[in-house]
């Protein structure tokens, strides 16, 4: 994850070193390796033929009867093939022809191509793409908020892509010098469905790519209007196997990371407090604050979009301060509520309605800094880091936007994980290797799924994410590694009828999130520190606002994302969580209104833990888990998430 996009070693697009090696074939085509260096007309043409005698697809893909009359091969439309000059216009007139001729078989010969990606291709159905040896090169540069879809299609079915490879630039912060933007968007294979339409029959197999800014196959079923649950039509039966898709999803910050640098810019280099700031939500920053001892009011300009008295204890309503100095009282990055508002000024009180502030020390951007470096208690960062500032005392308010919300860059594009799958039926992922710069991979809406025997191998955000409203999943056998990424597992709103067996959850950073499930199993699994984000690390731990220090997750904790939901049945059964003192102490817990969970034969290592079940739920089964102690208490309804 840290190598540049650049500096990879590739070598995908070799031949293999037997004719048992070759991907897909029962050995006939290995005779084409001494033609290898042929004309790529000659080259694709004996591919085509060879390939289809012995092309063997999943029942129902009609694909598979396409005969050497209705092969096409790239070749004949006359590629640059040289990785500079843009092969788009060769590879829609392909495409085109194969959906005139009403499919068949399209060889991309193994070769470089650039793709600019101005204009999709179009895929139609009944189509077999076999792309072993190609490698395809996205443009060097994208600006904000460019948009690039290589291929395209809507109501496909009986459709194949094999093989290929495809190289982009994706945003990484590890690297001072980026040439895309943030929020620079590329989708590979997009394919979607239309109310009332079929999309079908669709398999994606040993596809590879490296630093692309979304999704490399998308599969869209088609959402019912004005609901987050229902389905209008669900597109059937995706198979992706056997694909390594490195570095491949939309880019995302992660949670609080720009806020952080902001905050505590003596912890990190100025180039990258420099690009914070340029990339900060600073609509939601005010600036020329003062505070004066003995007195309770926070002085500034607040007549455009003035902040209001806070209603609630949510982050919305709540500002935090940084710069400096700040008077003694007042901590840097945590939060605090707002109990009168003005246009000159603003009180403020640590809880929502409470008393007013006064402060202890005189805190603005006119104090000198040698009279604050005489206070001793004053924590003062650096006068201008990176062309920012921070010697002036400036509050951030709105902090759900500034924090959470800034998960993703803004403007940013879909496409999150290297395979996105919405509203899908029949869904099959199994034998890949993934890794991206945000989400690893994204199943949303869908039913019938199985994720078995991949590989995660890294990831910023959420390592596995089965999203909202999913149903019928089994996830068995997959190694995922977290990389101090967010959550290492995340299985969002609501999904029913869930087995997860069998797998290796590691190095997360927030832990593994099940958000109101119904009928959810969770066995036979080894869980190894998945809450590095608590570490009092600035490069690995994340601090947060309610304390301004850093925060410690949960290994594994329940939600609700309805206050008043329920969720259960639910199984916890011979786990193995080895947790390190990072974890916080409540190592799994049990938000409200829970029925029927039984926990037991778990076995925890490390620190002490204790099992947190809310007073509510019901018919709770706890015990045999050594390592572990249960405490029934009140429990937040999204307690662990933030």
């Amino acid at each position: 994850m840290d190598q540049s996009c650049e500096d990879q070693s590739h070598k995908w697009g070799e031949l293999p070193s037997s004719p048992d090696a070759l991907p897909h074939t029962d050995g006939r085509a290995w005779k084409l390796a001494p033609l290898i260096r042929l004309p790529h007309k000659t080259v694709g043409l004996l591919l085509a033929v060879t390939l289809v005698s012995s092309l063997s697809l999943p029942a129902g893909h009609a694909a598979a009867a396409a005969t050497p009359s209705r092969t096409l091969s790239l070749a004949d439309f006359s590629p640059a093939a040289d990785g500079k000059s843009d092969d788009t216009p060769a590879l829609a007139r392909c495409f085109a022809e194969a959906a005139k001729r009403g499919g068949g078989v399209i060889v991309i010969p193994p070769g470089d191509y650039y793709v600019a990606g101005t204009k999709p291709v179009p895929i139609a159905s009944r189509t077999i793409v076999r792309a072993e040896g190609a490698r395809f090169y996205l443009p060097k540069q994208l600006g904000d908020k460019a948009r690039l879809v290589l291929f395209e299609g809507r109501d496909v079915q009986d459709f194949a892509w094999h093989g290929g490879e495809f190289r982009g630039h994706v945003f990484d912060p590890a690297r001072r010098e980026n040439s895309w933007e943030p929020n620079a968007n590329t989708r590979i294979i997009v394919i979607t469905t239309s109310p009332g339409g079929v999309t079908s029959d669709l398999l994606f197999r040993d596809i590879k790519s490296d630093c692309i800014a979304g999704a490399v196959v998308t599969v869209e079923g088609a959402a019912k209007r004005g609901s987050e649950v229902e389905v209008a039509t669900f597109a059937e039966r995706v198979c992706v196997e056997s694909c390594t898709l490195l570095r491949s999803g939309k880019f995302m910050w992660d949670y609080g990371h720009l806020w952080q640098i902001l905050i505590w810019p003596e912890d990190y280099e100025p180039w990258e407090v420099e690009r914070a700031r340029r990339y900060f939500r600073n609509d939601l920053v005010r600036d020329g604050v003062r505070m004066d001892a003995g007195d309770d009011h926070v002085r500034f300009d607040n007549t455009k979009r003035p902040i209001e008295v806070s209603r609630s204890d949510e982050p919305n309503e709540a500002v935090c301060f940084f710069g400096g100095p700040l008077p003694k009282n007042i901590v840097r990055g945590r939060q605090y509520f707002v109990v009168a508002s003005s246009p000159e000024f603003i009180k403020i009180a640590e809880q929502v309605g409470g008393l007013p502030i006064r402060f202890e020390g005189t805190s603005d951007g006119s104090r000198r800094r040698k009279e604050a470096d005489a206070d001793s208690t004053a924590v003062i960062p650096p006068p201008h880091v990176g062309g920012y500032d921070l010697q002036g005392v400036k509050l951030m308010f709105k902090l759900s936007g500034v924090y959470h919300g800034l998960y993703a860059p803004t403007g940013s594009g879909p496409g999150k994980g290297g395979v996105d799958v919405q509203c899908c039926r029949d869904v099959r992922i199994t034998g890949c290797q993934l890794s991206a710069l945000g989400d690893t991979m994204h199943v949303q809406r869908s039913r019938n799924v199985i994720f078995a025997n991949n590989h995660i191998i890294g990831s910023r955000m959420g390592a596995f994410f089965l999203a909202e409203f999913c149903k019928n999943a089994s996830i068995t056998g997959n190694l995922v590694d977290g990389t101090n990424g967010s959550r290492v597992m995340s299985v969002e709103k609501s999904c029913a009828d869930v087995t997860i067996t069998g797998n290796t959850f590691r190095n997360g950073g927030r832990g593994a999130w099940i958000n109101q499930p119904r009928n959810f199993i969770l066995q036979g699994n080894v869980f190894v520190n998945n809450t590095t984000k608590g570490e009092r690390d600035p490069r690995r731990g994340r601090r947060g606002f309610a304390t301004g220090d850093y925060q410690r997750f949960p290994e594994l904790y329940f939600t609700l994302h309805q206050t008043n939901g329920t969720y259960g049945p639910v199984i916890v059964r011979d786990n193995i969580f080895a947790t390190s003192d990072s974890c916080a102490p409540g190592a799994v817990t049990f938000a409200p209104n829970g029925h029927d969970l039984q926990m037991s034969g778990n076995v925890f290592r490390g620190p002490p833990a204790v099992i947190r079940v809310d007073t509510s739920c019901t018919g709770v089964v706890v015990r045999d888990n050594p390592g572990a102690t249960l405490k029934r208490e009140p429990v937040g309804f999204n307690e662990g998430r933030r």
